[in-house]
């Protein structure tokens, strides 16, 4: 672990860094990711500026922010010399593209359980978007309802043992959120090459990649405030600000470092959920529509168009002044775009 000095606040970048670089990590990524200014969104919306952190291009297998995560979870599995690994999801999910790719990239046996439900994400058939990609990336595919999850990974990590593997199955959410300190260090480095500040953060995440972001920025000593948007309800809405607080401290913790966010500058809202995950609305379809066509950037119906719906209507509802610089973090999916094709036409 590294060892940063003593009494060490509003740290550099290069200090952050390279506690980073003490971890064990594979290179699957193209970093630094773009941060797009978007004048004729912003310019239609009326409101304030508004940048694109574009880690639907970190260019593994399509990209998207679960790339970050894979380069520290997959070494952490190689570390530790296993050869196979084994992820679950729904059906549809951005994680098991990635996963299933770096596995092909790495030379790991990847196995992935796919959750299947009644959305759009938990469909087997047809076969398009981020499923069709698991299968050309030769990863082993087994299926599951939610309540048999938990038994179909079982059988599958020891059918791996049977056939001689070395399997890991448990894929670290703490060192993801490292990944999102480091995409917090680019930020920063690009926003300061723009010669401006960011005022605000909106992401479309309530947990890991948020909590990372929130490190980042606090270990940095840079005092935005944040917004995420989790995927579904939300179980406990009480504390949740505190909650991810913590993580991310816990994230600075991990690399030897100290920060302490302040919860009043974290927001998280499941109000943009919709109808449910999954489950396309008018709202996030409308927001997809909007930045393709001034932009030509594509957001997802499940993830990053759930996050660039809040986005819209808070800019609308007047929560950013005009005045402010708004990053919003792209974190991928473009792939699911196929799998909603006549919904998206609708």
């Amino acid at each position: 672990m590294y060892n940063a000095p003593k009494g060490a606040n509003n740290m550099d970048i290069q200090t952050i860094q390279r506690a980073i670089d003490a971890l064990p990590r594979h290179r699957l990524t193209h970093l630094p990711t773009p941060l797009q200014h978007c004048p004729r969104l912003s310019a239609a919306l009326g409101g304030p500026q508004i940048w694109i952190k574009r880690d639907d291009l970190t260019g593994l297998a399509f990209g998207g922010n679960k790339s970050r995560y894979l380069e520290f979870t997959l070494a952490e599995a190689t570390a530790q010399g296993c050869d196979a690994a084994v992820l679950s999801a729904v059906v549809q999910s951005n994680h098991c593209r990635q996963f299933a790719a770096a596995c092909a990239q790495l030379g790991l046996k990847g196995v992935v359980v796919l959750r299947e439900n009644d959305s759009i994400m938990g469909r087997r058939s047809p076969v398009q978007g981020n499923h069709l990609l698991d299968q050309l990336c030769g990863a082993r595919i087994r299926f599951a309802p939610p309540e048999d999850i938990g038994k179909t990974i079982a059988e599958e990590v020891e059918r791996l043992k049977e056939e001689g593997y070395k399997p890991f199955s448990g894929l670290s959410g703490l060192l993801s959120r490292v990944a999102y300190i480091q995409c917090a260090l680019e930020i920063e480095t690009q926003l300061r090459t723009a010669g401006i500040q960011a005022d605000d953060v909106v992401i479309g995440s309530g947990g890991t990649s948020l909590a990372g972001l929130v490190a980042g920025f606090s270990l940095l000593g840079r005092s935005a405030r944040f917004l995420g948007t989790p995927q579904s309800k939300m179980g406990q809405r009480e504390g949740v600000s505190e909650r991810i607080a913590q993580s991310a401290a816990e994230a600075a913790a991990h690399l030897g470092l100290e920060c302490a966010p302040d919860p009043e500058c974290i927001a998280v809202t499941d109000e943009y959920v919709g109808p449910g995950f999954g489950h396309l609305d008018r709202a996030t379809l409308d927001s997809i529509r909007l930045l393709a066509q001034s932009e030509g950037i594509f957001v997802d119906p499940t993830y990053s168009g759930k996050g660039l719906a809040c986005l819209i209507d808070q800019v609308r509802q007047g929560r950013f002044r005009d005045s402010e610089n708004i990053v919003f973090v792209h974190t991928g999916g473009t792939p699911l775009l196929f799998a909603y094709g006549e919904a998206l036409l609708d």
